[in-house]
């Protein structure tokens, strides 16, 4: 596992998704919600590929992928205040970055 390379992954997938903060007009913390999204990014892919270093395939890392993600988004989710009016797309989002992440970490990141 080149670790270099699951931390590129992780971080560059998150840290794109989590550049539209800058699009909200009524967030008021705009550049700690994108340091927190790549850290959630490289955290998240951290785990991923750790957990799949015995087997990394493409299905095992999306699923790994899922739950890390999902994991992640509900305590973001919960800490914001559980209200889908304040984060309306955060745990379907976080589900996509985890997939995504996943599955690029599973493709590329054993090699």
């Amino acid at each position: 596992m080149n670790v270099v390379t699951v931390l590129m992954i992780g971080g560059a997938v998150h840290a794109f998704i989590g550049a539209g903060v800058f699009f909200a007009p009524e967030e008021p913390h705009k550049a700690q919600v994108f340091v927190a999204s790549t850290l959630k990014g490289l955290l998240v892919s951290l785990l991923v590929a750790f957990s799949i270093q015995h087997a990394p395939r493409i299905p095992l890392g999306a699923a790994a992928g899922l739950l890390y993600g999902l994991s992640f988004g509900l305590v973001v989710f919960l800490a914001k205040g559980a209200s889908f009016r304040s984060t309306p797309h955060l745990i379907g989002g976080s589900l996509i970055q985890g997939v995504v992440t996943g599955a690029l970490i599973a493709a590329f990141a054993f090699r």
